[in-house]
């Protein structure tokens, strides 16, 4: 049995139980108040009957001849089964006369059902006692009661029909999203992530729709992010492993000689190859949320200032003016090889680029600072900038502005990604700001303490 199914009989059964409460509650107010309603109106013809006694009695001074009046009321059993048996006591409680069920010593003993005192100027004069001759009530308020029964036994029927209906409806309605998503995640478990399934409501299946929809676009990044990472790995792997073999080709051959020379541009490339492979390394690290950390309290304005010193032989060869803007900072709780490595990576980015820019002399700044409850540090560089566009991909994995001249010098492109996975893991930020052809300044943040 489908979900389909089950809803639309999930209404009906509600239907029916609710109509059939309605119902039973109904027939029996409509019992009650009928049976009420007959009993005031029976009392009222009593106490009629009481009336005209009492006016019989003043005129005539006794009781004598007080069942004609009986008979011209009309009080007393009629011919239907209805009505009642009536007696008149005076007041000493004796029988003076009656209708229906015999009289004196032929009189049916009964049980009075009303027993009205028979009044004349405030003195009680007599008693009429009445019983019902039938046990049912008349045959009108049974035919009453029957249609009141029939009329709420259709108005069950078509409200049962209706909710059938209705419920088919709602069930098609409701499970309408619910058979879209099971064909997508269908689709989806056969490879094609590129399906998505129409949001229609806002409740609690349309936002289980937007999910599915993330969810797959994020599957389909992922997915495409694999495999440019795959090509990626590949191309860079091949470009070693080339110049490796080409070179150990030549010199097996004998065209070049085995000098160290040629053994060492061998070697460079195997460096290369293992700067590659480590870095892949720890970037899956990252990106798994596995990348081990030793946190303690360092100084961070220290840290920066060791950085400094390590790239400021380099920054000299280079023609570089390598400037630090170091400000005292409370601690922060990091892993200070890992964010070495970070300010390792974008400190040697931004020493690629400054002298590619217009303005001289290139000159890298190293910035560190204390914002609210976290420390600043800033690369800033006067190369030529980045575009909007290059700022939207330079976290990437494997993205260079110039793929060339980053090859030549030995990037792999994961250095900016790395950056970014080991700030996050410390539970910071990081950025860039730039405009092209006023250099670029990376920071990041870490949170004190």
């Amino acid at each position: 049995m489908n979900l389909r199914t089950k809803l639309t009989l999930a209404f009906v059964l509600v239907a029916v139980v609710a109509v059939g409460l309605v119902a039973v509650l109904a027939n029996r107010a409509t019992a009650v108040g009928f049976q009420q309603y007959l009993a005031a109106g029976e009392t009222d013809q009593l106490a009629q009957a009481a009336s005209q006694l009492a006016t019989f009695y003043q005129q005539e001074g006794s009781w004598n001849g007080v069942n004609a009046v009986l008979r011209d009321s009309g009080i007393g059993p009629d011919p239907a089964g209805g009505g009642y048996f009536v007696r008149i006591l005076d007041a000493a409680g004796n029988d003076v006369g009656g209708r229906g069920g015999g009289q004196g010593r032929n009189a049916l003993e009964f049980e009075p059902d009303f027993a009205l005192p028979i009044l004349l100027n405030g003195a009680q004069i007599g008693t009429l006692l009445a019983a019902k001759s039938g046990a049912g009530g008349s045959r009108a308020g049974e035919q009453y009661l029957a249609q009141v029964n029939q009329a709420i036994l259709w108005a069950g029927l078509i409200a049962v029909f209706l909710a059938l209906l209705l419920g088919i409806f709602l069930a098609r309605r409701l499970t309408r999203p619910l058979f879209q998503l099971n064909r997508a995640t269908q689709a989806v478990a056969g490879g094609d992530l590129s399906q998505r399934v129409t949001v229609a409501t806002h409740d609690e299946v349309g936002e289980l729709a937007d999910h599915f929809n993330a969810m797959t676009a994020a599957l389909q990044t992922a997915e495409v992010q694999r495999q440019q990472l795959l090509a990626d790995t590949a191309h860079d792997l091949r470009t070693p492993i080339s110049i490796m073999q080409s070179h150990l080709e030549a010199m097996l051959d004998g065209v070049f000689p085995t000098t160290p020379e040629n053994l060492g541009i061998v070697y460079e490339e195997t460096l290369r190859l293992g700067r590659l492979v480590g870095d892949v390394r720890t970037l899956s690290l990252v990106e798994a949320g596995q990348l081990p950390l030793d946190k303690q309290a360092v100084d961070l304005t220290e840290l920066v200032a060791q950085a400094a010193a390590s790239f400021a032989p380099l920054a000299e060869a280079d023609g570089i003016q390598l400037v630090t803007n170091l400000q005292p900072t409370p601690p922060v709780q990091a892993d200070p090889t890992r964010i070495h490595q970070v300010l390792a990576n974008l400190i040697a980015n931004a020493l690629r680029y400054a002298p590619q820019g217009a303005q001289t002399p290139p000159t890298v700044s190293l910035t560190v600072s204390a914002q609210d409850e976290q420390v600043k540090v800033q690369i800033t560089d006067n190369g030529p900038g980045l575009t909007p566009e290059q700022q939207a991909s330079v976290f990437d994995r494997f993205w260079r502005s110039d793929a060339a001249r980053s090859r030549e010098q030995g990037g792999s492109g994961l250095g900016l990604a790395i950056a970014k996975g080991i700030v996050a893991a410390h539970g910071g930020t990081i950025g860039v700001e730039s405009e092209p052809g006023q250099g670029a300044t990376f920071w990041f943040t870490l949170p004190n303490g």
